[in-house]
């Protein structure tokens, strides 16, 4: 037993030797490369690291909070074995971080120190004025003289006079302090808070059989940053290629500041299975137009892991405990309890939680696509979109326009690109210019669309489209139980430009859901039906100064006493009074 007892000494003596020389070292990187996905970033760290011979605990300081524990990596040229990788919060680093910290606080407690020193001074010099004003009374045994009255009271003024002064002096003194505290606590609590987002450390353990110098690169996948698409659109002339200048709205909200990081965007899927994927039936159907809609919110994937809503508590708690440290300032007395704002603060005891952003869903294409930035981007920790221009292309298009009259009396002016795919565009609003003039905003929807992108420039003035109803051909008849009413309606299309234009017109034949009512097409003159929508299209080419007239005809045959709309109507608002 003794024997197995020293073996067993023999081999955890040198194992407690080698773990008590384990050499740290805490390095303070910056971010160096950033790789942006829509709703998360891969951050890179590439810095210079010294071993020593034996244990070594590497900790990456300052490390976004929201950093995905899973992802993290560490790899390094030069001869190295690596032992560990794991993280830990340290919420008391802040000051090491911040060096304003600490010199805020320090200024806080001499400013506290100071309000004191008035608060006492208040109370000696009020303790003085009480004695005079209960000693002022001149009565005695020995009657006094008028000299001795007369400097009675010049004493008993001059002093009040001078404790009054320096009184007020103080108080006001102690407004212009109580000031200075409340904005060194706001200071000081807002920048706990953003130093409570970037309080992780990645702790690195290796083990070198030599001293040595390596190149090490850290990498990890952090939530709460992104990118969204934007576009700008112009268009000189109809006959002119059009520009588009592809553009990200980037934000970063993970804590870290970015400086001058070697950025690249991608469209791919940070978070992709490492399973093989199944091969499902792919079905052919009839598509239907995705809307790209604003109101549609969905959180970014990364959200969904319980190592982020561990996080978020942490830091909330965190952002508490600075609240009540600086805000609340749990050992205040009663005669310093003052120096709180409840107008600053509102009034709640309670941190500042940490904001979020916003999401929308979009469809993009299964083929991943990336862009590397080239000059060098920088981003504040803000949560606010700046823009980042991604690339410019002149594109040739062929300008057609658009007309529903029926609902709308003006024509849209369409470009038509072919070969978009190449372009690797995804959905995002565009800010639409023509001819040097700002159109409006529009939207770049690559969902379901064919080998031609459409890309609206709003409204064309130079088109003139004009709708009405013939009266003269209109008519309302009775025959026995039935009663038939017929409608004719003119369109006419004007091209007031100096070029040729082609321009679709749309129109529609009303379709009968019920057997006793009966819609016959009178006139179509050079239009296409569709026979399931009843939709009408005629395509139309125009000289400059031409006027083509088209027409449309359809008769409803139904019960004599039936009510029917034969009629579209919309909404609009209008006074009441």
């Amino acid at each position: 037993m003794k024997k197995h007892f020293l073996n067993l000494l023999m081999v955890l003596f040198p194992l407690a030797i080698f773990a008590q020389n384990i050499h740290e070292q805490v390095l303070k990187t910056e971010i160096k490369r950033v790789k942006l996905f829509l709703t998360a970033g891969e951050m890179t760290h590439e810095t210079q690291v010294k071993l020593t011979k034996g244990r070594n605990k590497i900790i990456f300081s300052g490390i976004s909070a929201f950093a995905d524990p899973r992802t993290i990596q560490f790899t390094g040229s030069g001869s190295f074995r690596m032992v560990s990788i794991s993280t830990e919060m340290d919420f008391l680093a802040a000051e090491q971080w911040n060096p304003k910290i600490k010199i805020l606080a320090d200024s806080l407690e001499h400013l506290k120190d100071r309000h004191q020193l008035n608060v006492d001074l208040l109370s000696s010099y009020q303790a003085e004025l009480g004695i005079l004003n209960t000693n002022k009374d001149l009565k005695g045994q020995n009657t006094l003289t008028i000299d001795q009255i007369k400097a009675a009271g010049e004493y008993y003024r001059t002093r009040t006079f001078e404790i009054n002064k320096t009184i007020t002096k103080i108080k006001k003194e102690q407004d212009i302090l109580s000031a200075k505290i409340n904005d060194t606590r706001f200071q000081l609590t807002e920048l706990n808070y953003t130093e409570n987002q970037r309080s992780n450390q990645v702790i690195v353990l290796i083990d070198a059989d030599n001293n040595t110098d390596i190149s090490g690169t850290l990498k990890y996948l952090v939530s709460d940053c992104g990118w969204a698409a934007t576009y700008d659109l112009s268009a000189t002339d109809l006959n002119q290629p059009i520009n588009l200048k592809y553009k990200a709205q980037v934000y970063n909200n993970t804590g870290n500041e970015w400086k001058n990081v070697i950025l690249t965007l991608s469209t791919s899927d940070p978070l992709l299975s490492a399973a093989s994927p199944v091969l499902n039936p792919f079905y052919i159907r009839y598509g239907e137009q995705a809307e790209y809609t604003k109101k549609s919110y969905v959180q970014p994937i990364q959200q969904k892991a319980d190592y982020r809503n561990e996080v978020m508590n942490e830091i909330n708690m965190a952002n508490q405990r600075a609240y009540d440290n600086y805000v609340l300032d749990q050992k205040v007395t009663e005669n310093t309890a003052g120096f709180l704002s409840s107008d600053r603060f509102g009034g709640k005891n309670e941190g500042k939680k940490v904001s979020t952003v916003a999401m929308k869903q979009i469809e993009i294409s299964d083929l991943n696509a990336e862009f590397v930035i080239t000059h060098p981007f920088s981003c504040p920790t803000d949560a606010k979109p700046y823009i980042v221009e991604i690339k410019e292309i002149n594109m040739p298009a062929t300008f057609t326009h658009v007309s529903i009259p029926k609902l709308d009396q003006g024509s849209f002016l369409l470009a038509n690109i072919v070969g978009w795919q190449d372009l690797d565009l995804i959905p995002g609003p565009t800010n639409v210019y023509f001819a040097g003039n700002y159109v409006g905003v529009s939207e770049i929807n690559t969902n379901n669309v064919d080998d031609t992108l459409s890309l609206s420039f709003g409204r064309d003035s130079k088109i003139q489209v004009l709708r009405k109803l013939k009266s003269e051909m209109s008519t309302k008849k009775i025959s026995g139980s039935t009663k038939k009413d017929t409608y004719y309606y003119d369109i006419q299309v004007r091209n007031n430009r100096t070029v040729p234009v082609k321009i679709n017109v749309f129109d529609q034949i009303p379709l009968s859901n019920s057997s006793e009512i009966t819609v016959t097409v009178e006139t179509i003159g050079t239009g296409k039906k569709n026979d399931l929508t009843g939709e009408v299209s005629y395509m139309v080419t125009l000289q400059p100064g031409e006027t083509a007239n088209l027409e449309i005809g359809y008769s409803v045959r139904y019960p004599k006493n039936a009510k029917i709309l034969t009629r579209t109507f919309k909404t609009v608002s209008s006074p009441s009074f």
